[in-house]
């Protein structure tokens, strides 16, 4: 899955509220072992103090390990570009007044702070730091109620109800946070200025579960999301037709460089910065040169007679595709070499060799198919299977899970079933989403839209994608569910494939 998350590691509430004697304000309590963080804005609550007039508030500090994050796209693990940056924070249920149609803003804090260990939200009897008026022991907030910046520097989030979920886009704050424009001191939540000073209008209170909460999948959270699947269309090959675009023209072999079950570069063919892209796969350009000839493919898949004219990524007619290592995303896939071309060779079946100077490295095979408008169109139906999932996996554990898909209606005689492998049926937009099965909290959705984060992968053995068990909570069920893009639409299928995570010690 293309899906990284990032905890909060530290988090806490401070207030300006008065304490039950409605003349003391709570401003040196800390609520920082909290596992509920919460929001608030109360005017006119009591006409006793002098300071009746200064809206009572409370207010958001939450940080995240930035630096992990930046380490890991340092790494490799994380691309540098094209990825979305969620901040997701959920509801906490709660007795009291929750405000209706609202926003806060999300603003980067400016200054150093610390969690600190109190607890009482209702009484304020908890005394410590950080709080309203310091941000540790014996260092005051540069302005009450912590430091905080604007403009580019800050983001809101709107509710309708009041009762949803944070998910918010901070791409923008995190590129700030990488350039090393500012140090990263987490994240103010609070309500806009203009509903603090003016003098009506109270809104109560907001409630999130903290980063201690009890509710695994409800902690605060930022998530890294990006497209990391990979169309290799060795097995739905489509000559090139007038009915397509240029790029849709365009179609991506893949060879897989797998020594001892490791992927490892060909020697000499490593990826160089300096070699501008000449073909290959998506993002690609980083580049060596592998170079790739086609042929008629004879009748036990061997090469046959001439080297078969094609169009590469110029548009040019030649002979050699150059190739390359993959590059997704800024990452460079280690032992993964593409090369994208067009052909409208009416062979029945084509071979590609893959070739540096004078040594071969492999020799493959594809069948194109040829493209034909219809006058009719059907809303095909599907079968589709998990064919290696577990029943059980410990927690971290990744799999490869290999999606089998084919018409619903497919329908085969005697003599189909016992000389014909079923060939598996690539759906080029498809998207799964996972869940708990005990009570359907949706772990990760159909992650449409512009970084499609659940999409899967496919080539020639059908769909696929890895399933990442680091962020699930052990003990537990989930469930499994495809959608397919087909015909204008989402469809959504039938199928539910099911498994358990287990801790080591139990399993």
């Amino acid at each position: 899955m293309a899906i990284k998350k990032y905890f909060s590691n530290s988090d806490n509430t401070i207030t300006n509220a008065f304490k039950d004697d409605l003349q003391t304000r709570g401003t040196g309590s800390n609520m920082g072992a909290s596992d509920i963080l919460e929001a608030f804005v109360i005017h006119g609550q009591t006409s006793a103090s002098a300071n009746s007039t200064t809206a009572e508030q409370a207010r958001i500090l939450i940080n995240f390990p930035v630096s992990t994050l930046i380490s890991d796209i340092n790494a490799g693990t994380v691309p540098s570009s094209s990825v979305q940056y969620m901040l997701k924070m959920y509801n906490a249920p709660h007795g009291n007044t929750t405000p209706i149609s609202y926003s806060l803003d999300i603003n980067m804090v400016e200054s150093a702070w610390v969690e600190g260990t109190g607890l009482d939200m209702e009484n304020y009897t908890d005394i410590g730091v950080s709080n309203w008026i310091s941000s540790s022991q014996g260092v005051e907030w540069n302005n009450t109620g912590s430091d905080y910046l604007t403009g580019n520097y800050a983001t809101s989030f709107f509710f309708t109800g009041g009762l949803e979920d944070i998910s918010v886009d901070i791409t923008s704050l995190i590129a700030r946070f990488r350039s090393t424009e500012k140090t990263n001191y987490g994240f103010l939540l609070k309500f806009p200025d203009a509903i603090i000073s003016g003098s009506s209008g109270s809104f109560y209170t907001k409630r999130f579960f903290g980063r201690t909460s009890d509710y695994y999948f409800k902690r605060p959270v930022i998530e890294a999301r990006w497209d990391s699947s990979r169309q290799d269309n060795r097995g739905n090959f489509l000559l090139s037709s007038s009915l397509l675009t240029p790029a849709e023209n365009r179609q991506t072999l893949f060879l897989y460089n797998d020594i001892r079950g490791n992927l490892q570069n060909i020697p000499g063919l490593e990826p160089t910065t300096s070699q501008a892209a000449a073909g290959g796969g998506r993002d690609q350009s980083k580049l060596q040169n592998i170079l790739v000839n086609f042929y008629s493919a004879s009748y036990d898949g061997t090469p046959a007679g001439s080297k078969l004219e094609v169009v590469d990524l110029l548009g040019s007619t030649v002979y050699n595709i150059s190739g390359g290592v993959l590059t997704e995303n800024d990452l460079t896939i280690t032992g993964t070499y593409t090369a994208s071309f067009a052909t409208t060779s009416t062979l029945d079946g084509i071979c590609d060799v893959w070739f540096s100077g004078s040594t071969q490295y492999y020799t493959g095979s594809f069948s194109p198919t040829s493209l034909t408008a219809s006058s009719l169109v059907y809303d095909t139906e599907y079968v589709t299977d998990i064919t290696n999932l577990k029943s059980e996996y410990l927690k971290g554990q990744q799999s490869r899970l290999r999606v089998f898909v084919r018409d619903k209606n497919w329908n085969p005689n005697i003599y189909t079933l016992a000389t014909t492998t079923i060939k598996p049926k690539q759906i080029e937009s498809a998207y799964y989403r996972l869940y708990r099965v005990i009570d359907q909290m949706e772990i990760l959705p159909f992650g449409t839209g512009s970084y499609n984060f659940t999409k899967l992968s496919y080539d020639i053995s059908g769909n696929y994608f890895d399933l990442d068990t680091t962020y699930l909570e052990p003990g537990y069920s989930y469930g499994i569910q495809f959608m397919y893009y087909m015909y204008g639409k989402y469809m959504e299928q039938p199928e539910v494939f099911k498994f358990r995570v287990n801790n080591e010690e139990s399993s």
